[in-house]
C-alpha cells in the first residue's frame, strides 16, 4: 500500500515545480505560474514570497496587461548564489563559479605536475579555497568531477588509478571541511549532464556522451537521469578490447590522445605537439591522417555496441579529438554504420560537443541545480 505524502515531502514537491516552472520560462507572472503547475493561486503566491525571501527569485517588473491590471514578472535571481565546480580530471586541475543560469562567472587553475594521492587532495583543497575567496555570493554546493569509479550515493572514489585514490571520502572530507553541500560524479558522466542540460542535442530524453583525453569514457543518460549501473561504472569503455591482437588492444590503447600523439611522433620520427598533429591532420598530412582514421574506425566499433545495447539517438563526442573535425567524427559514423544494423543508426545524430573543455565544470553545476534546487 502507497504511503500518504507528508505535508513536508508536498511542500517541498511545489516548491520543486514552481521554481523549475520559473526556471523554465525565464519570465513568468503567478498567474501563469498557476496554470502551468494547476497549483492554486495561494499556494503559489506562498510559495513565490518564499523563494524570493531565500533571494531564489526576483520580481522584475509588469508584464503585458490582458485587459486589467498589468502582471508582476518573476525571473530566478541568477547571480544571488554560486555554485562551486571542480574538475580533476586533466593534467591541469580546473574550477569554477557558475550562476544559476549555468554560466561561469569566475575560474581558476592549477597544475597537477601529475601529484597523486594526498598531495592532489590538497591541491583540491587549495584550488576550492581559492574559489571561496573570489566568490561574491553565498555558496549552494560545491560539486567535483573526477575520474575513476566513483559512487555517488556515498561519495567515495572507489579507484582513480591517475590520482593514485582508492576509496578515498572525498564528500566526506569536503563536507568536513567546507559545510556545504557535496557531489561527486566521474567525470564522463557530468560532462553528459551537462550536454543534456546545456548543449545543441536533439530533443530526447536520452543521450550518450563520449569523453576522449588521457582516458576514454562514456556518460549515460537515460530518461532524462545519469544510469551509473549496478556498480557504478556504466560506461567505462576505454578498456573495452577492439582489436583482438596479440597483446589485445583497447579502444583506450588506440584512441586516447595519448596513445594518438605517441603514434604520431612515432610516425613523423619527432617531437610533436598536439596543436602540430592536430594541424597536420586537418590540412590532409598523408602519414599522420590515417592515425586519426584508425582511431575513429575502432571508436566506431564501439559506438556501435553502445547503440545495439541502448538505442541511443543522440551520441556526442567531447575531448581534445574534436580538433581533428570531421575526419575523425566521419570515420566512426561509418564504421558504426558498417557494425550495426542501419535501421538502428539511420537516425543517430552522432556529433561533436559544443561545450568545448567546460563540460565537465557544467556538468558539475548541474548536479548542484538537480539536488539543490530541483530545476533541471
Amino acid at each position: 500500500m502507497l504511503e500518504k505524502a507528508t505535508r513536508q515531502q508536498s511542500k517541498d514537491h511545489n516548491t520543486s515545480l514552481v521554481l523549475r516552472t520559473i526556471y523554465e520560462a525565464r519570465a513568468v507572472s503567478r498567474a501563469d505560474i498557476a496554470r502551468a503547475t494547476s497549483l492554486a493561486r495561494p499556494t503559489v503566491s506562498t510559495i513565490v514570497g518564499e523563494l524570493i525571501d531565500n533571494r531564489l527569485v526576483s520580481e522584475i517588473g509588469l508584464g503585458p496587461s490582458a485587459g486589467g491590471k498589468p502582471p508582476t514578472m518573476l525571473e530566478i535571481n541568477k547571480n544571488a548564489w554560486r555554485l562551486l565546480c571542480v574538475d580533476i580530471g586533466n593534467q591541469e586541475f580546473r574550477g569554477a563559479l557558475v550562476n544559476l543560469r549555468g554560466e561561469i562567472m569566475e575560474r581558476a587553475e592549477m597544475p597537477s605536475n601529475n601529484q597523486t594521492g594526498d598531495a592532489a587532495l590538497q591541491l583540491v583543497y587549495g584550488l576550492i579555497d581559492k574559489l571561496i575567496g573570489a566568490s561574491p555570493a553565498p555558496l549552494l554546493g560545491i560539486a567535483v568531477g573526477a575520474p575513476g569509479l566513483i559512487d555517488p550515493h556515498e561519495r567515495v572514489i572507489r579507484q582513480s588509478v591517475n590520482l593514485n585514490w582508492t576509496n578515498v571520502p572525498l564528500g566526506d572530507l569536503l563536507e568536513k571541511r567546507y559545510d556545504k553541500p557535496i557531489y561527486l560524479a566521474n567525470d564522463s558522466q557530468a560532462a553528459a549532464l551537462a550536454e543534456y542540460t546545456f548543449g545543441e542535442v536533439r530533443e530526447s530524453n536520452h543521450l550518450l556522451l563520449i569523453k576522449m583525453g588521457r582516458g576514454i569514457g562514456a556518460g549515460i543518460i537515460l530518461n532524462r537521469e545519469l544510469f551509473y549501473g549496478d556498480s557504478f561504472s556504466a560506461g567505462e569503455i576505454g578498456q573495452v578490447v577492439v582489436r583482438g591482437e596479440n597483446p589485445p588492444e583497447t579502444l583506450e590503447s588506440i584512441a586516447s590522445t595519448r596513445a594518438l600523439l605517441q603514434r604520431a611522433q612515432d610516425v613523423a620520427g619527432a617531437d610533436l605537439t598536439w596543436d602540430q598533429f592536430t594541424a597536420a591532420v586537418v590540412k590532409g598530412d598523408t602519414l599522420l591522417r590515417p592515425i586519426v582514421e584508425e582511431a575513429g574506425y575502432y571508436l566506431g566499433i564501439a559506438i556501435a555496441h553502445l547503440i545495439a545495447v541502448l538505442n541511443i539517438h543522440n551520441i556526442v563526442i567531447s575531448g581534445r579529438v574534436t580538433q581533428f573535425g570531421e575526419v575523425l567524427r566521419q570515420k566512426a559514423y561509418e564504421a558504426a554504420y558498417q557494425h550495426v544494423l542501419p535501421m538502428m543508426i539511420e537516425d543517430t545524430n552522432l556529433t561533436y560537443s559544443t561545450l568545448d573543455t567546460d563540460n565537465v565544470l557544467l556538468g558539475c553545476s548541474s548536479l548542484i541545480l538537480k539536488h539543490e534546487l530541483g530545476i533541471v
